[in-house]
């Protein structure tokens, strides 16, 4: 299966991720995912393209793409900042546990997760015609989920929105679009809340494409327990002026 994602935050200051990729299911579930993300720093571009060259670095790897393959518990990833935790002859970072789950990213919800899934649905505000998706006549369930903590002396509210655009004839999902709020509030008013807004709109195409997802050349692969510090030539190559 393909698709493609679009997610934002506000705050924005005009950054956007545009990802698109591949995945391989198992029997119930993403069995591996392969993904292709670049960030579009918008207005700030100017501003991140200095914060390279402060760092010695060329531009593309704060701007330029990222490859990460995700098998199981291991991710792969290739490109951007990661290239300057590698030696040379190695072109791929190696990442194992973290909580590392293939599957889209950029998401609080999981809905390629068949118990998530079902928990949603259970949970749906609004049923209604979604309309024709990927040549497909949809329809579009949404809902909403609320949590709440306490963390570090704060109140932390975390607000999800959710729709899903489901084929009328095959059950399968076309389209994901999520926006999720965050609240910071200091209880004794001290300090000013804090808001963040992260939203994502994905495409799901391809369904019954055979896809296969294999992990690179372990003559290229760098393991991270090994590169936990910048290189020594990247470290004395940073300016940082008179």
């Amino acid at each position: 299966m393909h698709f493609t994602s679009v997610s934002k935050t506000n705050p924005s200051y005009g950054i956007k991720t545009r990802s698109y990729g591949d995945l391989q299911f198992g029997r119930s579930q993403v069995a591996a995912s392969s993904i292709i993300s670049t960030i579009d720093y918008g207005v700030s571009t100017r501003v991140t393209e200095d914060v390279a060259e402060l760092l010695g670095l060329e531009p593309d790897k704060l701007t330029g793409p990222t490859h990460t393959i995700t098998i199981k518990d291991t991710s792969y990833i290739s490109g951007g900042l990661t290239d300057i935790l590698l030696p040379p002859g190695k072109t791929w970072l190696k990442s194992k546990g973290f909580g590392t789950q293939a599957g889209l990213g950029g998401s609080a919800i999981n809905v390629l997760s068949p118990r998530e899934l079902k928990l949603l649905l259970a949970d749906v505000d609004v049923k209604k015609a979604g309309g024709v998706v990927d040549g497909v006549p949809t329809t579009v369930y949404s809902g909403s989920n609320l949590f709440r903590t306490d963390l570090l002396g704060f109140k932390v509210s975390f607000k999800v929105n959710w729709k899903l655009w489901i084929g009328n004839s095959d059950g399968l999902i076309r389209r994901i679009a999520s926006n999720e709020n965050i609240l910071m509030r200091d209880p004794e008013g001290k300090v000013k809340p804090f808001r963040l807004q992260l939203s994502s709109d994905t495409y799901l195409t391809n369904w019954g494409k055979q896809v296969w997802i294999y992990a690179p050349d372990e003559r290229l692969v760098e393991d991270l327990t090994t590169s936990l510090t910048l290189p020594s030539e990247v470290l004395g190559s940073i300016d940082l002026g008179d």
